[in-house]
Order: C-alpha cells, then sequence, then structure tokens
C-alpha cells in the first residue's frame, strides 16, 4: 500500500505561524504592543490576514519564550514585568550564561569561534548612524546566541532560546530610557565582547566565568533600575 503524502495545507499553516509569530514578537519586543494588552485571536487574524490557526499556534509559541500569558477563559496578554520577575530572570541568564562560556571554552570550534567574532567585526563596520538601538541590541542577542551555540550543548541552546525574547524586551525597554547608557554602550560594545572572544581563544574557564558574572550583574543593574518598587 502506497502512502499519501503529507498535505500542503499544513506546511503552508506552519509557515504562517512563524510569520506571525516573528511578527509578534518584533512588535511586543519593541514595545510597539504595550504589557498587559488584551490580544484577541480574532482581532490578530483579521488584521494579519491569516486564519485563527496560526495566530493561536503563535501566541502558544510566545507564551512559552515568556512575552505572553494566556489565561483560562481569559485568552492573552502581553506580559508585564516587575522587580521580582527581572530578579528571577538574570538570576537564571547568569547561570544559563555561565554554563555556556564554560562548555563554549572547552568546545568552540575554529568555525565557531569565528562566527562569534564575526558578529563584533560586523558591529564595527556599522556608521554611527547605523548603531541604533534596534540594531545594537539584535547584534548583542547574536553574540550570546553564538556562544551558546559554541558549548555545543543542545539543551542548555534550548532553555536560552526561550529565555533571549525576555531579555531582548529588556535590552530595548532600557536604551530607549535612558541616553547616557546608549552612548556609553555605543562606543564600548565591541570592547566588551571581544573580551569573551580571546577568553574562548585561550580556552580560560576560570576567566570566562568571572568576566560573564560581572557581565550580567551590569545588564541586571541597568534593567533593575527602572523597575523600582514594581
Amino acid at each position: 500500500m502506497v502512502e499519501s503524502s503529507l498535505g500542503l495545507g499544513i506546511a503552508t499553516r506552519r509557515v504562517l505561524a512563524d510569520v506571525v509569530t516573528d511578527d509578534l514578537r518584533d512588535a511586543i519586543i519593541a514595545h510597539e504592543l504595550e504589557p498587559g494588552r488584551r490580544l484577541a485571536e480574532d482581532d490578530l487574524a483579521n488584521q494579519m490576514g491569516v486564519s485563527r490557526g496560526p495566530v493561536r499556534e503563535a501566541l502558544a509559541r510566545l507564551e512559552r519564550e515568556g512575552l505572553v500569558v494566556i489565561e483560562r477563559h481569559k485568552g492573552a496578554r502581553i506580559a508585564s514585568w516587575g522587580r521580582s520577575d527581572v530578579e528571577e530572570i538574570f538570576s537564571l541568564r547568569l547561570v544559563l550564561e555561565q554554563l555556556a562560556i564554560e562548555w563554549a571554552c572547552r568546545n568552540a570550534t575554529a568555525a565557531d569561534i569565528e562566527a562569534i567574532e564575526g558578529v563584533v567585526k560586523e558591529f564595527r563596520n556599522l556608521t554611527d548612524k547605523q548603531r541604533t538601538v534596534k540594531v545594537v541590541s539584535q547584534f548583542d542577542l547574536d553574540f550570546h546566541s553564538a556562544i551558546f551555540s559554541a558549548a555545543h550543548h543542545d539543551r542548555l541552546e534550548r532553555a536560552w532560546e526561550i529565555l533571549r525574547s525576555q531579555i531582548h524586551s529588556f535590552l530595548i525597554y532600557t536604551w530607549n530610557r535612558d541616553d547616557s547608557i546608549n552612548k556609553s554602550l555605543m562606543s564600548s560594545w565591541d570592547r566588551d565582547h571581544q573580551i569573551f572572544v580571546d577568553i574562548i581563544k585561550k580556552r580560560d574557564v576560570e576567566m570566562g566565568l568571572k568576566e560573564i558574572k560581572a557581565h550580567v550583574e551590569r545588564g541586571f543593574t541597568r534593567v533593575s533600575k527602572h523597575f523600582i518598587g514594581q
């Protein structure tokens, strides 16, 4: 008996779900959709020109990433964060990043190191005008994601993928509210991150753990001051 081929409708739906997920994620991270806002499936489907299926799948994915909250009998809303949420997210980030730098120091290939350093080199080629909050925050996430990839630890990388959207949202939120941070970070971003390239090249686990702890703690300090009393 010849098995029937897979239906093209399923593949199309999955592609649409990817598009809807990416568009909603971008809007949430950029704070074009404000925290706490309700997301009605019908409204989103009509606005984006798709059926409810891809929207429902996108919302489920974004819930796993921590960007959306789905409540029984109430539907979906954009996640909102307080001080305790920031503390939880950054404490988890620290643990994940320490494990990533440790494994990257031990397991990174020449190609991995080239990819990590490539992000820094690409940043250096940007003009001052191109170094916007949106662009640099994406470089930041790409750099750290390259380290997770270089660790060659599949479960660790999947854990990072769940957390990275929340980190990205914090970066944009913070950098858009503090121009002094922008000026400092934009001018020193490549030097701050080249440190980790050199550490991985030297396979220096001890120094990697020390530097990544300081790096994440600086990030927490910048973000948390915007969530005082929340």
